[in-house]
């Protein structure tokens, strides 16, 4: 099993523990001409789209194609699209970041931990009921 398999399983199980119903797609992102998120994740009609991506740097680079993917998918399922990321030598657990608003390179997006810090929410923020309330 390769990595990042084990990480997106990491993050079903969380999100499974906070009352989530959790797809998780092989085959997603870059590896299939289909718009695909890593996961799709929903309670009680709040829908996330989730593309997973660790680190072990401080500051995570992103294809332009993944995100959007993680867009084009998103508007057309009616989801709100996040990145969630790990920098795990930060030991911060898991951040989902919205994907709109992502700071533009020459070949994509970048994210630092400075800004997922920032902007990020934990797993266990989308359950309350004011981030809910933010997207209905």
């Amino acid at each position: 099993m390769n990595k990042g398999v084990r990480e997106e399983r990491e993050l079903v199980k969380i999100l499974d523990r906070l009352g989530f119903a959790v797809l998780r797609a092989p085959a997603s992102g870059s590896r299939t001409r289909l718009d695909r998120p890593d996961l799709l994740a929903g309670r009680k009609g709040f829908i996330v789209a989730l593309e997973v991506k660790t680190t072990s740097r401080e500051t995570l680079y992103l294809g332009e194609e993944s995100v959007a993917q993680l867009l084009r998918f998103s508007r057309r399922f009616g989801a709100k699209p996040f990145l969630a990321v790990k920098f795990k030598r930060r030991r911060k657990g898991w951040l989902l970041v919205e994907a709109e608003g992502l700071k533009r390179t020459g070949k994509g997006f970048k994210l630092t931990l400075r800004e997922a810090l920032r902007r990020g929410l934990t797993p266990e923020a989308l359950v309350t009921g004011k981030l809910e309330n933010m997207f209905a």
